[in-house]
């Protein structure tokens, strides 16, 4: 089976010292998927993140926010195309605000006409997910054909607590389709975080649609 998309994810992680101030330093650290976070420290407390982050994609800052003792707390910005895509508030644990996305759809079983809804939303900026799931994702052996536009559904299915509990991927082009679970055995999709599905003032489980499209060249 073919990869979905030639990505190759650096597990080493770096770090790098700037002065703030007498009592503070910035610490510079891969955090994974292309994401560079510049967090203060207290050098009393060396390793241990406490103030303000920026985090940085490929040198454009998609992320906002404080830590205290290494727990991101209050609200935190975050960024898309250099524009405000979300707030999250760490503290209270509510999504603030979340900009309307219209390449994504939901699935909400337990819905009915005249519901009212608030659909799931992850956390934080969506660039680490698709990459995570270009990375992971296979196209079956029996669809490879050279050239080929496919296009990829993942439904991501989301418990009312906010846990991503399972991933399936569905590939359709012209002469067939196929549909599969994507397991992870190192329970690396655990790390993403959700707000879960709200129907009458009452968390749901759901499911979150992502369309993209891949092919295969040789």
């Amino acid at each position: 089976m073919k990869t979905l998309a030639s990505l190759l994810l650096s597990l080493l992680c770096f770090s790098a010292f700037a002065q703030k101030s007498d009592s503070t330093r910035v610490r510079k650290s891969a955090i994974g998927y292309d994401l560079i976070e510049e967090s203060t420290e207290l050098k009393s407390k060396p390793h241990i993140k406490n103030g303000s982050t920026e985090v940085f994609f490929h040198k454009k800052l998609v992320a906002t926010g404080l830590y205290k003792d290494n727990e991101r707390v209050g609200r935190w910005r975050f960024f898309s195309r250099d524009s405000l895509s979300q707030i999250y508030n760490y503290n209270s644990k509510k999504v603030e605000y979340n900009a309307l996305d219209t390449t994504i759809n939901y699935n909400i079983d337990s819905i009915n006409q005249g519901d009212k809804v608030i659909y799931p939303v992850k956390i934080g900026i969506m660039n680490n997910l698709y990459w995570y799931l270009a990375s992971s994702a296979r196209i079956p052996k029996e669809l490879e054909q050279k050239d080929t536009d496919y296009k990829v559904m993942f439904i991501l299915y989301i418990s009312k607590l906010g846990k991503l509990t399972k991933i399936l991927v569905d590939y359709r082009f012209a002469n067939g389709n196929k549909s599969y679970e994507l397991v992870d055995k190192t329970n690396e999709h655990k790390d993403f975080e959700f707000s879960p599905a709200i129907v009458n003032g009452k968390a749901v489980d759901s499911q979150m649609i992502l369309k993209v499209r891949a092919t295969i060249s040789r």
